[in-house]
């Protein structure tokens, strides 16, 4: 509820929280959420090729190399194998190739509803306007 004794400031309209659309992405134990959508299909993508990578017992990431920072000697993880960048730019295709075609058939659903709604709506009027003597 707004108080009327408070005056709509500047700040109130630089400073507002509008509803954006957050993907949560949830897969084999992780889950976190995202802003945007490729971000999402990403992280699943990676979520679901790396499981996929451990139980065929294959490495993801080039072997660690020692370096040195700040004086101390830590291990600096290697990069994304080629294997593994192929297998999660598959997945993220597939991905939205999936989400594609529930958006094609949520689409020919709704039509669906309304073409049925309209059938439905249709004969009940013919129904009501039926002349006595018809069976």
């Amino acid at each position: 509820m707004k108080d009327k004794r408070i005056s709509t400031t500047s700040i109130d309209r630089a400073f507002t929280t509008e509803l954006q659309p957050v993907y949560v992405v949830s897969r084999h134990g992780y889950s976190r959420r995202f802003l945007s959508r490729s971000a999402a299909i990403s992280n699943l993508a990676h979520y679901m090729v790396t499981k996929t990578f451990h139980r065929a017992g294959l490495t993801t990431n080039e072997p660690d190399e020692p370096v040195f920072s700040n004086g101390v000697l830590v291990n600096h993880m290697g990069q994304h194998t080629q294997q593994y960048l192929f297998a999660h730019n598959r997945c993220m295709r597939r991905i939205r190739r999936i989400l594609e075609r529930k958006r094609e058939a949520r689409k020919w659903l709704a039509k669906w509803d309304s073409m049925h709604d309209r059938y439905v709506k249709e004969q009940a009027e013919l129904q009501a306007s039926k002349p006595e003597g018809i069976s």
